[in-house]
């Protein structure tokens, strides 16, 4: 596939013989592009992490019970997230506890240089962000103390001097729509950019800019759509983080997208949807926004794509 600016990606697929009930609901590469995440889970708790070769062949990690939350620099180490955060390194077997006692982590990310992670906890009231040894160096209180409400949806700005979080306004275990918020590393200011009624998901920054992705949901009325994200009616949104404008990016009429994800030059989005009723992934020039289909027919419905630089 080709994108308007004449960058070409094609499509890999990853396979791991699998024995159980759930879903690939997170997958990632490795900054080198050697390694993948790949995440299943499903509503009944069940969570496997396995850490898998992109050309093939035996599993070079695992860990059950929690969440992949990032990737370090050096390819080998990686965020586990129970209720408390572990580094674990895929060559040695490593693993090491980075949280301290009495805290329950709900969501957390791995900064681009590798050296701080952020993370939130189930009381909600702000963004904690450590060194890779635990100390704390920046505490960022949440916008309000309301119960329930709590930062979802960590990620960094690939020149690490912002965080963007979604103002979880659904409190459900897979999907979080609310506003979107940045908040700066340095001086912990935050600024809330979805309009007011607006509920975004699915935040993703753009490598090359201050841009970020998101979902915007439009049946927050329909529950099912909480737990099956081919229920959802739903649009692709850009917004700036400096200059704060949006801009529409599909129209699809009553039907949805989502886990979106940019390709490394920031000339397009990668996302699923289910256009036409048929769960498929699509590619989008950000430019012109024309469209490309890349799957047909797909037999799996991931929560999550990935590109491989």
């Amino acid at each position: 596939m080709s994108t308007a600016r004449g960058n070409t990606f094609r499509p890999v697929f990853i396979s791991k013989d699998y024995t159980g009930s759930g879903e690939l609901c997170d997958m990632r590469p490795s900054p080198d592009g050697q390694k993948v995440a790949l995440h299943l889970c499903n509503t009944e708790g069940m969570s496997l992490v396995i850490i898998a070769p992109v050309s093939g062949g035996r599993a070079v990690g695992e860990a059950r019970g929690g969440w992949f939350r990032g990737w370090f620099p050096d390819s080998n180490q990686w965020l586990l997230m129970g209720d408390h955060l572990e580094v674990l390194n895929s060559d040695t077997g490593e693993a090491r506890r980075i949280t301290p006692e009495g805290e329950t982590v709900t969501d957390a990310a791995v900064s681009p240089d590798g050296k701080a992670v952020a993370y939130t906890i189930i009381q909600g009231d702000r963004l904690k962000i450590i060194d890779t040894a635990g100390n704390l160096l920046r505490e960022i209180l949440a916008p309000s103390s309301k119960p329930g409400d709590r930062p979802e949806g960590i990620t960094w700005s690939s020149d690490g001097l912002l965080i963007a979080y979604v103002w979880d306004q659904t409190v459900i275990q897979f999907n979080s729509f609310g506003p979107l918020w940045v908040a700066e590393t340095q001086t912990g200011e935050q600024r809330q950019l979805s309009p007011d009624k607006m509920f975004d998901g699915f935040p993703i920054w753009d490598a090359q800019s201050h841009q970020v992705i998101v979902v915007r949901r439009e049946n927050m009325e329909d529950r099912s759509a909480d737990f099956d994200l081919s229920k959802l009616i739903s649009n692709l949104w850009i917004v700036d983080a400096d200059t704060q404008e949006w801009r529409q990016l599909t129209d699809l009429n009553g039907q949805g997208a989502w886990s979106p994800i940019w390709t490394p030059d920031g000339s397009a989005v990668v996302f699923m949807s289910n256009m036409g009723n048929q769960l498929n992934s699509w590619l989008i020039n950000v430019d012109d926004r024309s469209l490309q289909q890349l799957t047909f027919d797909s037999p799996i419905m991931p929560r999550t794509l990935s590109v491989i630089p």
